[in-house]
C-alpha cells in the first residue's frame, strides 16, 4: 500500500512538472512571436516612417534601428530558445522604454481612441520572468 501511494505521488510530481515545462516553452514561443512579429511589421513598414514615430515620441530617429534589431533577433531567440536569458533582458529594457514614453499618459487603459499600457505591461512582466528563470539542465534518473 505505501509502495502504491508513493508510486503515485511519483507520476503527481512528474506530471506537475511536465506541465510546468509545457506551460514555459509555451509562454516562451508565444511571447517571441509577438515581439518577431512586432519586428517583422516595422521592417514591412519601412524604417523611415517608424523612424518618423519615434521622432514624433520625442526618441532620436536612431534609435528606431536597435529596437527593431531587438524585436526581430530577441523573438527569434525566445522562440528558438537560444540566449533566452538574454533576450528576455533586452526585450524588456524595450517594453519598459515603451511603456514610460509613447503609453504611460494614455494610462492603464487608453483613453480618447489610444491604447493604454495594459498588454505591454503584460508582456514586461513575461520577459522579466522568463528572464529571471534559470533553466536547470536535465538528466535523465532512470
Amino acid at each position: 500500500m505505501q509502495k502504491r501511494m508513493e508510486e503515485d505521488d511519483t507520476a503527481a510530481v512528474s506530471w506537475g512538472k511536465g506541465i510546468e515545462q509545457a506551460s514555459f516553452l509555451f509562454l516562451r514561443f508565444v511571447t517571441g512571436l509577438i515581439f518577431w512579429a512586432h519586428g517583422l511589421a516595422k521592417l514591412k513598414k519601412g524604417m523611415e516612417p517608424v523612424g518618423e514615430s519615434f521622432v514624433s515620441y520625442g526618441l532620436p530617429e536612431w534609435l528606431a534601428y536597435p529596437v527593431l534589431a531587438v524585436e526581430l533577433l530577441g523573438g527569434m531567440a525566445l522562440i528558438l530558445g537560444i540566449a533566452t536569458r538574454y533576450a528576455a533582458w533586452a526585450l524588456a529594457a524595450i517594453m519598459i522604454g515603451a511603456i514610460v514614453t509613447v503609453k504611460w499618459q494614455n494610462g492603464l487603459i487608453g483613453s480618447g481612441g489610444k491604447s493604454g499600457y495594459e498588454l505591454d505591461l503584460v508582456l514586461l512582466a513575461t520577459t522579466l520572468y522568463l528572464g529571471g528563470r534559470r533553466q536547470k539542465p536535465r538528466i535523465a534518473t532512470d
